[in-house]
């Protein structure tokens, strides 16, 4: 039936599939496998997957006996929708999660200070890419810490990985003389290669191991501004993935002075940000602040003031859609919580303490053209049995 069926009525229809149906129809023939493993199909279908959000998800990885990647429906809930594979054949305990961004997960290898592995992982289809080295390195450049962002440059529908790596440079090797230097460098997946953009980069102080959030098309982090007396002001840090350049957001006055290694943004419900400060030496109360208006800083509020439960003060993983909050509590416990009427759900999902991951989720065909299989059958078993 298929030889009378124009290809664009073939392409409509395999837009409207679910994504476990695309990989019945791979089976079907190479005619078909050749439309859907086209690079056009694939981004086309992302933007078909990401617009209805008929099935908000969370992505969610555990570390208990071993490390455990599982999808979560946002529902009252939190509905356990598919438990996934790893990433990698060994060494996963090894790598954690950067974000993820319109069906793609990055990975980055833990040993920070020379973070030079990056792997971006499709759970959905069970495929991961190595990236290329970076070319800003310890023994290039004296690297020593860096931030580093990810997320989908809709404009050029590209995926983009970001290196803000800080040198240290010192005049008379004394740290007294110690200068700020940052290089900046962004991998294109549509490129496949490492690009510097350290001339548009403005010169700020950098957190290490710090969060990202990717909202509105722009990676965020916490960052310090200092002055000539030796004072700081945080402020949120962004990169707008089209055009490449930076800006600043203003954060809440109370959190200007605060030690920026105590503070984490979030994505906020998918349209602004969200600054949590938590101080891990002495286990003070942690308070949540939001930018309800995003670019506004009038609009900073505070949404939530969380004090010591079961022990300790519980970690903050991320916002769900209906502005409950997902914490991690002393003992690993995953909970939600109500910010108005500070109602405690427990969803029953335990992990070890401080290893928790979550972000939300849209299932997508990313990184399926990238193999070129022999013939049909050797694509389309890899593909279907990973499904099911």
């Amino acid at each position: 039936m298929s030889d009378y069926l124009p290809q664009e009525l073939l392409l409509d229809i395999f837009h409207r599939l679910p994504n476990t149906s695309i990989g019945r129809c791979m089976c079907v023939c190479k005619y078909w496998l050749s439309l859907i493993k086209n690079p056009s199909f694939v981004s086309s279908h992302i933007h078909h997957t990401i617009l209805p959000k008929k099935a908000p998800m969370f992505l969610l990885k555990l570390c208990s006996n071993q490390i455990q990647y599982s999808l979560h429906f946002d529902n009252k809930k939190f509905s356990n929708y598919k438990r996934l594979g790893v990433p990698l054949k060994h060494d996963n305990r090894s790598f954690s999660v950067i974000g993820s961004s319109n069906g793609l997960v990055c990975l980055m290898h833990n040993l920070y200070t020379y973070n030079y592995t990056f792997v971006l992982w499709n759970p959905l289809i069970r495929k991961s890419l190595t990236l290329p080295k970076p070319n800003v390195t310890f023994e290039s450049h004296g690297a020593f810490e860096a931030l580093v962002g990810f997320g989908f440059d809709a404009c050029s529908e590209d995926y983009k990985v970001v290196r803000v790596v800080r040198l240290l440079e010192y005049e008379n090797e004394s740290e007294e003389d110690e200068e700020l230097a940052i290089e900046v460098e962004i991998f294109s997946l549509n490129r496949n290669s490492w690009n510097n953009i350290t001339g548009k980069a403005p010169q700020y102080d950098i957190v290490e191991r710090g969060s990202q959030a990717f909202v509105n098309g722009t990676v965020h982090w916490i960052a310090t501004q200092r002055g000539r007396t030796g004072e700081s002001n945080n402020l949120i840090l962004g990169l707008d993935l089209g055009n490449e350049n930076f800006h600043e957001l203003m954060l809440p006055e109370c959190l200007d002075d605060e030690n920026p290694m105590f503070c984490s943004v979030f994505n906020y419900m998918d349209s602004t940000v969200a600054v949590v400060k938590r101080n891990y030496i002495n286990f003070s109360d942690s308070e949540i602040w939001v930018m309800k208006k995003y670019g506004v800083t009038e609009s900073w509020t505070k949404l939530l003031t969380v004090g010591r439960y079961e022990g300790g003060v519980p970690r903050a993983l991320g916002f769900r859609r209906n502005g409950d909050v997902l914490f991690e509590l002393f003992r690993g416990e995953i909970v939600s919580v109500n910010p108005e009427s500070l109602q405690i759900e427990e969803l029953r999902i335990h992990s070890d303490s401080g290893y928790s991951f979550a972000d939300t989720y849209v299932e997508s065909l990313a990184l399926l053209e990238l193999d070129q299989p022999r013939d049909a059958n050797e694509a389309t078993d890899f593909f279907y049995l990973n499904l099911y």
